[in-house]
């Protein structure tokens, strides 16, 4: 709502779609850039289901749970290495931008982001 609020009366505002649902559920339109913060417990299947969409998007910055985050971006050879990071990196360049504590949430969550 806010960002709509930002956008609103200004050439930016056709733009912009918000989708209200559930995304794991709703059938996804053409869109360029995703950002989101999620609920954590939807990563892998939310992931997935952005790996899968067609056309291709430019961009998503999604707030993920710091150690779901680290197997994304994890190499070879490295501890946290899985499925997940050959999947996601063969279909996608992933990079982990920054570290949200728990702190900066309130209440805060048990977990970093």
């Amino acid at each position: 709502v806010e960002v709509q609020k930002r956008v609103q009366g200004t050439p930016l505002e056709r733009k912009l779609e918000v989708i209200h649902g559930d995304f794991l559920k709703v059938a996804l339109p053409y869109f360029d850039v995703m950002v989101a913060n999620i609920p954590y417990q939807i990563s892998s299947p939310l992931t997935f289901k952005l790996l899968a969409h067609r056309p291709l998007f430019r961009c998503a910055v999604i707030m993920y749970q710091e150690e779901f985050a680290q197997r994304l971006t994890a190499r070879p050879g490295e501890k946290l290495y899985c499925r997940l990071s050959v999947n996601t990196q063969l279909l996608a360049r992933v990079t982990q931008l920054l570290k949200v504590g728990k702190n900066n949430f309130k209440p805060p969550p048990k977990v970093d982001s």
